[in-house]
């Protein structure tokens, strides 16, 4: 596995948040690409995906796609995203093809602790998306 990736499971296999929730860490290996799996035990539904580059360690976890807003909500969703952007620390909002996602990106140099600090903060940041979507988001 990528050396960077292994850093990122290492950091992980033993870190318990403060609240007391854990992390299982999942490798996924093909000829092309190494992605690891986070899952924070306690939202299970939303799997933060980590990918690493040269430089960077990328974390992305995908939050809703577009059949999902309410008809009509898409500009004032992605208006609203833009403009928490800013406001949600170490993570951001993306739209790739129809899927809404959140993700974080952080030098392969991090420590351990930076990278508990990443994986905490952005698994928090999804409840906290989902929070501010949900008006925009059919009901299900």
């Amino acid at each position: 596995m990528n050396n960077s990736l292994d850093k990122v499971q290492a950091a992980l296999s033993d870190y318990t948040t403060d609240d007391g929730c854990s992390f299982s860490v999942t490798a996924t290996k093909t000829d092309e690409f190494t992605m690891l799996t986070i899952i924070r035990e306690d939202i299970e539904e939303f799997a933060i995906h980590a990918t690493a580059s040269e430089s960077q360690l990328l974390f992305n976890v995908a939050l809703f796609d577009k059949a999902q807003i309410i008809e009509g909500q898409i500009p004032a969703l992605n208006q609203m995203m833009l403009e928490l952007n800013m406001a949600m620390p170490l993570s951001s909002f993306a739209l790739t093809g129809n899927n809404y996602s959140i993700f974080g990106a952080m030098s392969v140099e991090s420590d351990a602790s930076q990278i508990q600090e990443e994986i905490l903060v952005l698994s928090e940041n999804i409840m906290d998306a989902l929070e501010v979507c949900q008006n925009f988001l059919i009901k299900a």
